[in-house]
């Protein structure tokens, strides 16, 4: 397994090259930097029975690209190692990384004198999911591990997880390449037709590459451009309504839009972030930050609601939200 086409994770490559690893490892950073990438690199270089690991020849490394060697396991939101059917009658549905089944059946396996290698090693995958129940359930195993065992704890929030569990593991924080590095990145993989300047500020590579391979990547233009136009008094609520209607996302995926186009143009406001040919800010306007804020958090809180009731109204939300932004803008 080699990651050399993710440049940005070199520096935690680098790092980790002569030093002995620690039993626990935080790898936390947004969604898009081959997060997953560099804790199975780093699994598998601690698996692989080659000096010059990891090898992808030797029979340790065979087993583990095939996910099934017999001193690693993972968890993710969605499923698990076959291996950790074997240490909980729990239902399969339920060993997930964000559920105390999961946890409790990996930490099982941890527990276990390893099979074939002189190490054992375990990957929590959307570790940000993890409520306190399972981070404590995951902090009793933090606190004995020796240090032939290893667990890698992949999480898209920063910070997020128990005070305990930061201070029994060694964190890395993967930061998101700046505008050349990223523009340059996007050259190499072959898509000469964009830029940056097609996406939000601090959209990852890997972020950028779904929209662009997904024809997904105007969208955010064509969305900010119909909401710039809406704050500059150009377009009405019915045109906007019926631009949203017409677009091919879901109802979650509007309201993400509506945040997004919310932050950058804050950020931009506040030079957090450089200009945007998609956003035009209205000088004539002073924007109250803590409105602005608030409306974001009620627009998120809107989205966990719609999670619970689907059948809330598309077009009464949206034109109370449209509402709400026009005020700011006046």
């Amino acid at each position: 397994m080699t990651l050399e086409r993710f440049p940005w994770l070199s520096n935690s490559i680098d790092s980790y090259k002569d030093i002995t690893f620690p039993a626990a490892i935080i790898i936390e950073g947004e969604r898009g930097l081959a997060k997953s990438k560099l804790g199975k690199y780093f699994a598998q270089k601690l698996i692989c029975s080659n000096n010059q690991s990891p090898c992808s020849n030797c029979n340790s490394c065979n087993y583990f690209l095939a996910n099934s060697h017999p001193d690693f396991c993972f968890l993710s939101a969605e499923s698990c190692s076959s291996v950790l059917h074997s240490y909980t009658k729990a239902k399969k549905d339920s060993l997930v990384s964000n559920k105390i089944e999961g946890i409790r059946a990996l930490n099982e396996f941890m527990a276990l004198t390893n099979s074939v290698s002189d190490r054992r090693v375990a990957i929590i995958y959307d570790a940000h999911l993890m409520n306190i129940s399972a981070q404590n359930a995951l902090l009793k195993t933090l606190e004995e591990l020796p240090e032939n065992k290893h667990i890698f704890i992949i999480s898209n929030k920063r910070k997020y997880f128990l005070p305990t569990i930061y201070s029994r593991s060694h964190s890395i924080s993967i930061k998101n390449p700046d505008d050349d590095d990223l523009n340059k990145w996007i050259l190499d993989q072959g898509y000469i037709d964009f830029s940056t300047l097609n996406f939000a500020p601090d959209t990852t590579p890997l972020e950028i590459e779904r929209l662009i391979e997904s024809n997904m990547a105007g969208q955010y233009l064509e969305i900010s451009q119909n909401l710039n136009s809406f704050c500059l008094g150009e377009i009405t609520t019915p045109d906007l309504i019926k631009f949203y209607k017409e677009i091919n996302i879901t109802f979650d995926e509007k309201i993400n839009s509506i945040v997004l186009f919310l932050k950058t143009y804050m950020g931009i406001n506040k030079n957090f972030y450089k200009s945007h040919p998609s956003i035009t800010l209205n000088n004539k306007v002073h924007l109250d930050t803590r409105l602005v804020s608030d409306l974001i958090e009620e627009l998120i809180e809107y989205k966990f609601q719609l999670s619970k009731v689907p059948s809330l109204n598309e077009q009464i939300g949206l034109n109370n939200f449209f509402y709400k932004i026009k005020n700011l803008f006046i």
